[in-house]
């Protein structure tokens, strides 16, 4: 008669461990391991006893099998600022906890969270098997939190008719206390399949029930020909903005402004723009090249006061960018490699930027508005463009070319549409 031998009997396991129930088999009286038939599965995934049936030629064997959880929990603590008379749970100190069962945590004592300041807090995390992991972190007690969260990322949006666009992408929502945090998205009656204007509503709530409330304005259109045209502004706001604006509007069209903060006296016509539903990029806030390009940082610090600007102005910060000069600019070279670096960082820290691939050549202010026209107009037939233009004290010349490019395009069949970013590609090649 066959008999199977245990390496011992009951043997014990650990938690969602994997295990091969042969391996069990110490030796095998009047048989071979491969006439073993193992007739029911190892369950770690259960605390408590358990049993494995095996049977060799007619005959079972049993082999008991406990599952314990030996294995104490890994809890990552975190500090948390938290405002005085808070009630907090000893949860709010964890980031994470990695275990094999549940887990549950408790304060090591009472804490009182009524005096401003920092305290040390314990919190205890144990698991089913009862091990438990104690970790630290710190409470800094703050005063009554009345500061609501700020949105980033909310610009105006334009789709074609049917699109499923992605309302969430590019949003965050940041509180002073709390970092970032969820919202929501109340998409009232918007309506992909149906052209026309909509409002959507974007709501975020701290833990200290503080609450801010942003509308995005969603413009649905007809499904286009296909030949798209990026209308592109920069250098404004100036003398000159209000023109641009009643040309656009007289024909309907929405355009894309990289700003500056050249006049200040304008800068209010950046938040006009924006309630038209025109798209605010950020070009550069003085225009200075020898400064702005001296560095990295010298870069970064000027595009910061633009997007301080654009934020004083809309309440929004844009995450689309034109280099002064494009990214293929050589009056970086001063700083070898500068602009390799810059095109890489502003895309790490969220930013997309964007050059041009049709100009109407107003860069030189000299020339006059016929000449631009004639410039302007030698990209009929291509697409998509983006299309760079100029709005400065010296544009005159741009103004007066604007309506007869646009009707140009127009009767095309070009659609105009805003820059956000999800448009992909207009780079440059960098030549430094």
């Amino acid at each position: 008669m066959p008999r199977i031998h245990f390496t011992q009997n009951p043997i014990t396991l650990e938690v969602k461990e994997t295990y091969s129930a042969k391996a069990f088999i110490k030796k095998i009286d009047h048989g071979s391991l491969q006439d073993v038939h193992v007739e029911t599965n190892i369950d770690t995934t259960k605390l408590g006893n358990h049993q494995i049936i095996y049977t060799i030629d007619g005959h079972t064997f049993t082999l008991d099998y406990i599952v314990k959880d030996s294995k104490p929990p890994v809890v990552v603590a975190q500090d948390q600022k938290i405002s005085i008379g808070d009630k907090v749970a000893p949860e709010d100190f964890i980031q994470k906890i990695d275990d094999a069962t549940k887990t549950t945590a408790r304060f090591a004592k009472a804490y009182s969270f009524t005096k401003l300041g920092k305290q040390t807090v314990q919190i205890i995390v144990e698991d089913e098997g009862k091990n438990q992991t104690t970790v630290k972190a710190v409470a800094n007690i703050l005063k009554k939190d009345t500061q609501p969260p700020v949105f980033t990322g909310i610009l105006d949006m334009t789709i074609q008719k049917g699109e499923k666009p992605d309302f969430k992408k590019g949003v965050e929502a940041i509180d002073d206390r709390d970092g970032k945090i969820n919202f929501t998205i109340n998409k009232n009656n918007f309506d992909a399949k149906q052209p026309g204007r909509y409002s959507i509503t974007y709501q975020a709530i701290d833990k200290a029930g503080n609450k801010t409330e942003i509308n995005r304005t969603i413009i649905v259109q007809e499904k286009t020909s296909g030949k798209i045209i990026y209308l592109t502004i920069d250098d404004g706001p100036s003398a000159n903005t209000p023109k641009v604006l009643e040309i656009l509007d007289r024909y309907h069209v929405k355009a894309t402004f990289f700003v500056t903060a050249q006049c200040p006296s304008y800068l209010g016509y950046i938040k006009t723009a924006y309630q038209k539903g025109h798209a605010i990029g950020l070009h550069t806030y003085s225009h200075d090249y020898g400064a702005l390009y001296a560095s990295e940082s010298a870069y970064f610090k000027d595009l910061q006061n633009i997007s301080d600007v654009v934020k004083l102005q809309t309440g929004l910060t844009p995450n689309i960018i034109r280099f002064p000069g494009g990214s293929s600019n050589t009056v970086s070279s001063n700083v070898p490699g500068l602009m390799t670096r810059l095109a890489k960082a502003v895309q790490e820290r969220g930013y997309q930027y964007y050059d041009w691939n049709s100009s109407s050549g107003d860069g030189n202010s000299a020339l006059p508005s016929a000449s631009l026209i004639q410039e302007a107009t030698s990209y009929g037939g291509a697409s998509p463009l983006m299309m760079l233009t100029h709005d400065h004290p010296g544009s005159q010349a741009s103004v007066e070319a604007l309506p007869a490019i646009i009707e140009y395009y127009q009767s095309l069949g070009y659609t105009f549409k805003t820059v956000d970013s999800s448009v992909s590609g207009f780079h440059h090649g960098i030549n430094n």
